[in-house]
């Protein structure tokens, strides 16, 4: 396909939210200002190319090789990208918030990253239930690695039908407990018989999409909120029974220690309908450092 240029709405800032994603990987220092991501269409395997074009106006340039379906490329990339948010809304309440409105001068042009599929997204959830987002990435490392698919010198997620083939014992070899092997195997199951159609959550509300997920086995209300966020990019979900959150939200908003689950839910009220937001920037503001983002 062709290269395609595309306008976003407000700012963004393609690099910074690349660097944001790295920052809570393990490759960090391998940062690229490029996104490339191996993806599957219709039997074909292109790599899917973003770049930034301009910073004002928002323009990203989009490219695949080896491909000519350039308008599920160009939504695909749209979706990975959270080309349909627009800060400026978000950037305006929070313009004379004493918190938010200079991590936001720090961070302009910031978004969040979504997986490629709600599937890989799911299964993401599924790793990072319990542990750290480092030691889960070495899990799906691992899993991508032995079931996936390398496209030149990328990986290509699993697909559901390769993880079902799999045993539980190829699954905790690649350092999933038996449990979350068998929430993998269900998910994939699921997802090949029909009985569950992740496409279709981009259709529902919030509270809907909760009660598909909540119906699947393993997922919790936390999952259900961190496939919300993260892999729908709803901008105004805060999973308020993570940990991690709750630790860095007590040092912006209280005494530095870790806040209860409905004292994070209290803090994030005033950034309705970008509560979701609100936190992703203190989580990356706190992740980067502020020494570094100077």
């Amino acid at each position: 396909m062709r290269k395609t240029l595309v306008q976003l709405s407000g700012p963004y800032d393609l690099a910074l939210s690349l660097k944001a994603a790295a920052a809570f990987s393990q490759s960090r220092s391998e940062f690229e200002p490029v996104l490339r991501k191996p993806v599957k269409l219709k039997g074909t395997t292109p790599i899917l190319e973003v770049r930034q074009e301009s910073l004002k106006p928002a323009v990203i340039e989009i490219s695949a090789k080896q491909t000519n379906h350039a308008e599920q490329i160009i939504e695909l990339a749209r979706w990975m990208v959270l080309a349909d948010l627009d800060l400026y809304d978000f950037y305006q309440l929070v313009s004379e918030d004493p918190v938010l409105s200079p991590v936001v001068k720090q961070l302009h042009g910031l978004k969040p990253m979504r997986p490629a599929s709600l599937f890989e997204m799911a299964v993401i959830a599924v790793t990072e239930q319990q542990i750290s987002m480092v030691a889960a990435e070495r899990i799906r490392s691992r899993l991508v690695e032995r079931f996936g698919e390398k496209i030149e010198e990328l990986w290509l997620f699993p697909s559901p039908q390769a993880l079902s083939r799999a045993s539980l014992e190829d699954l905790t070899d690649c350092g999933l407990s038996k449990r979350k092997s068998e929430y993998i195997l269900g998910l994939a199951h699921q997802v090949i018989e029909g009985s569950l159609d992740l496409e279709k959550l981009k259709e529902m509300s919030d509270d809907e999409v909760r009660s598909v997920i909540g119906r699947i086995r393993g997922f919790g209300r936390w999952s259900a909120d961190y496939i919300l966020i993260r892999g729908l990019g709803r901008p105004d979900v805060v999973p308020v029974d993570d940990l991690g959150i709750r630790t860095f939200t007590g040092a912006y908003f209280g005494d530095g220690k870790r806040m209860s689950a409905e004292e994070v839910a209290k803090a994030f009220e005033p950034y309705a309908p970008f509560r979701g937001i609100a936190m992703f920037y203190l989580m990356v503001h706190n992740r980067l450092g502020i020494k570094e983002m100077e």
